[in-house]
């Protein structure tokens, strides 16, 4: 369940497969059986009690079973607080084309949130509590302290196309953030399909400790919805809480990005029964960002068990490719989810996507109408990532196109010399940026700046560290030619770096140091 690549270096082969040709349209479709290759099911069962259980056949809606915080929301409250705020969305004129606002993070009233809206047939405005930009609504739902949603009304609400069921704001990692908007058809396919791909049944219980208002998060909700498992949504990430809900709740799912499993590593290096709990799982979805190749084997290494990281984006409902239990391929970002085509396309062999789960365009903020520009001549989304296709539909994924650093006339992917500035002592976490035309007037090429993020008060001694680190493993052209420390990187509301900003500081200083 994971809406962001895990990248790999630039150039080099493919893992799980040859590479598909850089000319002609390269297409892969996800088959309903496992196919032949060098990676596929896995010869033994994944652990966990619903290992080789068949894919869900929901034909009905399921009793939802849903617990906040640690506490049990019984079916029959949450079928009151449904009703009551879908009375109240109508009574402000929610209706198809007349849109809801979530402006709130807690995980009840975003529950509430989103079936009181699929009630009453209103498109949900995933907002948050600080919406990126602003798009009238016909009725706002906000949250008491515990949770319940108060439904406030809007005086002149933006029209919106019937067919929007949803709309997602992109993150804004790295450029201008813009609303998806997504049908309603595009929501129950993405469910069914990633639910069908990681085998999830209502004997499931999925730990969900990431805000519902992104892409990500939503897609859990999504799942929850077409089976009926038992959901547990947390108001955040805590370290503590969550190895708690892994021993007392017999919880079978985790959900989160790259930040918190390498927390989790963390913590089960030094306690082998922290261990225990996440190797235990059945699923460890890791997406929201880049998963990089050392934090995936730091992993493993230290639990034994894998993640599943996967590929997707908001604009393709998220979900593209997932790696599942017992059908994973290290170095892949998985397979195909079912309905899904994937095919590389011009000079940067960037991934198209044909999927039932693809947005119906860029929503205007002010006009309500629909930006077509991410979609082909005809109908692929385009990505703005590189990768490559096998025959029988494993995905690879190597970076965004205008993220990946050009130094000396050689391509790089940014996680491999973040990788190289993790492995210093006292570094929690890098991010690195290319800067076009730097200091040095004769290369043409990007200066790569490294951001460092570390509680060492020695900020100097860390980039000492940082330094020699990157020269024992990196080439001379992927060394970072300037390194920053500081206590905190910047990042975005879905725990992406926020590239824009670390571009503009990088930027800044080196339009400074010239002048």
């Amino acid at each position: 369940m994971t809406p962001r690549p895990r990248a790999h270096p630039l150039p080099g082969p493919v893992p799980g497969g040859s590479a598909a040709p850089t000319t002609g349209p390269s297409v892969a479709q996800a088959a309903g059986r496992p196919a032949a290759s060098a990676c596929g099911p896995a010869t033994a069962p994944a652990p966990g009690p619903a290992a080789g259980r068949s894919a869900p056949r929901p034909t009905t809606r399921p009793a939802p079973r849903l617990t906040v915080d640690g506490e049990a929301v019984p079916a029959g409250r949450l079928a009151r607080l449904v009703d009551g705020t879908a009375r109240g969305l109508a009574a402000a004129g929610a209706a198809p084309g007349r849109a809801v606002a979530l402006a709130c993070d807690h995980p009840l009233a975003a529950v509430v949130a989103a079936l009181a809206a699929e009630a009453v047939g209103a498109p949900l405005l995933l907002d948050g509590a600080a919406p990126t930009r602003h798009i009238a609504p016909a009725a706002r739902i906000r949250a008491t302290g515990s949770g319940v949603p108060v439904v406030v009304g809007d005086a002149r609400p933006l029209d919106v196309p019937d067919p929007v069921a949803a709309v997602f704001w992109t993150s804004g990692s790295s450029g201008d953030p813009k609303a998806v908007a997504v049908p309603a058809a595009a929501l129950d396919h993405q469910g069914r399909a990633t639910a069908a791909r990681m085998r999830v049944t209502d004997a499931d219980r999925l730990l969900l400790p990431l805000p519902l208002r992104h892409a990500y998060g939503y897609s859990v909700l999504r799942v929850w919805r077409a089976t009926g498992a038992h959901l547990y949504a947390e108001s955040g990430f805590h370290l503590r809480t969550t190895l708690t809900r892994l021993a007392s709740e017999g919880i079978t799912s985790l959900d989160g990005v790259p930040t918190m499993y390498r927390m989790l590593a963390a913590e089960a290096a030094r306690d082998p029964e922290a261990a225990l709990l996440l190797a235990g799982l059945r699923i460890r979805g890791c997406g929201g960002d880049v998963l990089t190749p050392a934090l995936y084997d730091d992993f493993l290494a230290v639990t034994g068990a894998p993640l599943h990281d996967g590929y997707g984006l908001s604009e393709a409902g998220p979900n593209v490719a997932l790696n599942a239990p017992g059908d994973l391929c290290p170095g892949t970002v998985g397979r195909l989810l079912d309905g899904v085509e994937a095919r590389l396309g011009g000079p940067d062999r960037e991934i198209q996507v044909a999927s039932p789960s693809l947005m119906l365009g860029y929503l205007d903020p002010a006009t309500g109408g629909l930006d077509r520009t991410p979609f082909t001549a005809d109908g692929w989304l385009r990505t703005g990532d590189t990768g490559a296709i096998t025959a029988d539909g494993w995905l690879t994924v190597r970076g965004r196109i205008k993220e990946v650093l050009v130094v000396h006339g050689e391509t790089l992917a940014p996680t491999v010399v973040e990788d190289a500035v993790r492995a210093a002592a006292g570094v929690l976490d890098a991010a690195v940026v290319g800067i076009r035309g730097g200091d040095d007037r004769r290369d043409r090429g990007d200066t790569v700046w490294a951001f460092v993020e570390s509680a060492d008060p020695d900020h100097r001694a860390v980039a000492i560290r940082v330094a020699e680190a990157c020269r024992r493993t990196l080439p001379p052209h992927a060394r970072p030619r300037a390194i920053r420390v500081m206590p905190r990187l910047p990042r975005t509301g879905s725990g992406k770096f926020d590239r824009v900003r670390l571009r503009g500081w990088a930027s800044g200083t080196a339009a400074t140091a010239a002048a």
